[in-house]
């Protein structure tokens, strides 16, 4: 029984390896977009949902595989030996997803500096575009001022 629950862990977590590479390929989609302008929000937020679904597939396989090994713990550390090599291929497993994860968060942190760059360049073409507009529109009042004259300063005389 035990030998069985073991082999879920070890699928469970040949899974989650499946969806950190997703997870991986989504965010080198994700820094492209954000890297390019003008900014694509909509194709922004379409990637965020894409790995939102998959980071939720993994925290169920992550809550699953401790429920699992909280059931079977106790026996495997009463007969190490007899669950030696499975053991041995889980912790390969758990190390390879550790490794990835770390990468996820590399990737993750590259893409936020990315986003906030691509943000803030944003923000200054707005602010850049205000002020042209700004400068424009004085520029059109002083030029109607200057066409313009005052009728009390014009010569009566004929």
């Amino acid at each position: 029984m035990t030998e069985g629950y073991i082999q879920i862990m070890i699928d469970s977590l040949d899974k989650k390896l499946v969806l950190l590479d997703k997870i991986m390929e989504i965010n080198k989609r994700q820094y492209e977009v954000s890297s390019v302008q003008p900014f694509d929000s909509q194709k922004y937020d379409e990637i965020m949902d894409e790995k939102g679904k998959l980071i939720d597939e993994i925290n169920s396989l992550d809550e699953g595989f401790t429920s699992t090994y909280d059931i079977i713990k106790d026996e495997i550390n009463a007969e190490p030996a007899k669950y030696r090599d499975k053991v041995l291929i889980l912790q390969e497993l758990v190390r390879k997803a550790v490794d990835k994860g770390v990468e996820v968060e590399v990737q993750e942190k590259r893409n936020r500096n990315s986003l906030e760059a691509s943000i803030s360049m944003t923000r200054k073409e707005l602010q850049q575009k205000r002020i042209s507009r700004n400068v424009a529109l004085q520029y059109y009042k002083s030029s109607q001022k200057i066409n313009n004259v005052d009728p009390q300063l014009m010569d009566k005389k004929k």
